[in-house]
């Protein structure tokens, strides 16, 4: 459990040289990652408004909604995971992941299918959860190494 707990301390804001690694307080990147996340969903949207009109900040606006919700349900199952003491855990990860993958489709096609975005917009959107992900942990590296 301590090997897997560890990989939180190269982001977590708590992190200081000597201290704990941040291994308490993991929660702290899931916290940046949003943040994060709905500042780039603001911007990104009033950008796309400006430039593309509605149908690309419309596009842009549920792309990363359905990023950031892609990101709370995978946090919460590896949470799970994590915290599990049974071995269906993993076999429960597994299923979950098809199946948010699948209802990500899904709702992709009822996207594009019934409602006026763009679809270069709709994909910008999507990215929004890697970004955010790159950023946050990013913003976490200064807090490992104050001589940096």
């Amino acid at each position: 459990m301590n090997g897997r707990a560890s990989l939180s301390r190269f982001w977590s804001r708590e992190a200081r040289s000597g201290g704990t690694g941040g291994q308490g307080h993991p929660e702290a990147l899931g916290q940046r990652i949003r943040r994060t996340a709905l500042i780039l969903i603001g911007g990104g949207f009033l950008f796309c408004l400006f430039v593309g009109g509605w149908s690309w900040a419309l596009g842009f606006g549920i792309g990363g909604g359905i990023a950031v919700a892609n990101l709370e349900l995978l946090r919460q199952a590896v949470t799970r995971v994590f915290t599990s003491e049974t071995r269906k855990a993993l076999p429960r990860l597994v299923s979950g992941s098809l199946l948010r993958l699948v209802g990500i489709g899904i709702a992709l096609f009822l996207v594009l299918k019934f409602l006026p975005v763009q679809v270069i917009g709709l994909a910008l959107g999507l990215l929004v959860g890697p970004v955010a992900i790159v950023a946050a942990g990013y913003s976490g590296q200064s807090d490992l190494d104050p001589e940096t």
